[in-house]
């Protein structure tokens, strides 16, 4: 992949800049746009994290974020992970990525984003300022390298920082593949006809610890609407860093500011997957594999 040339424009598909137009006859001139849900892949509002967008050059956008929607305060969990600082962070980076992809990539609504990789960093005042005042709260994000093909992307990086008050208050970066609906269905190994995974408390279930090392399997805490406001027929990548988190709280009993997640294969529901974590001095390395297969990887500190 390689950053886009200064300047340049993809092909916006029609349903993307019908969304952008009917923005721009809703908001005040030179004011910031209202996102939609759509471009963020949210069924809810109470689920978006960002606010407003304003284009910087056509591959760079700054977003001022959403306070903390009440669904994630509201979460009935028995863990912190669920409104973990880190963890919003992650989901902001991922809505941003999606956003980036749409609009300044453009990618049709209708295609899906398969996630690589996804990170976030923050620090106490990230955590101080998502959780008291997230609405004073801005992301610059950019596309720093993309595939294009017939003028749309199919695999893109985005990065972005937060700042409050022009303080540099955490970093996120996100890589995507990008594919129509049709070629999705082909990546799907099989089709299975197992029940629906069964509510849980957390992404954790079945926990056991032994001194540094901690087994268990993926839990389905469908109450977090954070990750579960819409139908899903996969395993989310973000199921898969609240595994992770949760994990690191279980083995240091502190909440991670860092988070690297990696998924290199597609998780199916309705298979088992099985966690196993490890700790080595503040950091924890966590794995999920399903069918024998690794599915994710997740580094905390």
């Amino acid at each position: 992949m390689r950053p886009l040339p200064a300047g340049a424009r993809v092909t916006l598909r029609r349903d993307v800049t019908e969304i952008t137009a009917s923005w721009r006859r809703a908001t005040p001139k030179g004011a910031p746009m209202r996102v939609s849900r759509e471009l963020v892949h949210k069924d809810s509002e109470e689920s978006m994290l960002i606010a407003t967008m304003d284009e910087v050059s056509p591959d760079e956008y700054l977003a001022r974020l959403r306070a903390t929607p009440p669904v994630v305060q509201a979460a009935e969990t028995r863990t912190t992970a669920v409104s973990s600082p880190t963890l919003l962070g992650l989901e902001i980076t991922r809505q941003l990525g999606l956003l980036m992809g749409h609009r300044a990539g453009g990618i049709p609504l209708d295609w899906a984003f398969l996630l690589n990789e996804l990170s976030f960093q923050g620090s106490d005042a990230f955590a101080l300022g998502i959780a008291a005042n997230a609405a004073a709260m801005t992301a610059s994000v950019r596309i720093s390298s993309a595939r294009v093909r017939a003028g749309r992307c199919d695999e893109m990086t985005a990065f972005a920082v937060f700042e409050v008050d022009h303080d540099v208050v955490a970093e996120g970066a996100g890589s995507f593949r990008c594919v129509p609906r049709r070629t999705y269905s082909a990546l799907r190994r099989r089709r299975l006809r197992a029940p629906h995974p069964r509510p849980s408390n957390g992404a954790l279930a079945e926990v056991t610890v032994h001194g540094l090392d901690l087994q268990a399997h993926l839990g389905w805490p469908s109450a977090n609407r954070l990750i579960f406001d819409h139908e899903v027929d996969h395993v989310p990548g973000l199921l898969f860093a609240q595994a992770g988190i949760e994990a690191h709280e279980h083995l240091t009993g502190t909440a991670p500011q860092e988070v690297a997640l990696e998924c290199p294969r597609f998780a199916e529901i309705g298979e088992v997957v099985s966690i196993s974590a490890r700790r080595s001095g503040h950091q924890v390395s966590t794995a999920a594999d399903q069918a024998h297969e690794r599915v994710a990887q997740v580094r905390c500190a």
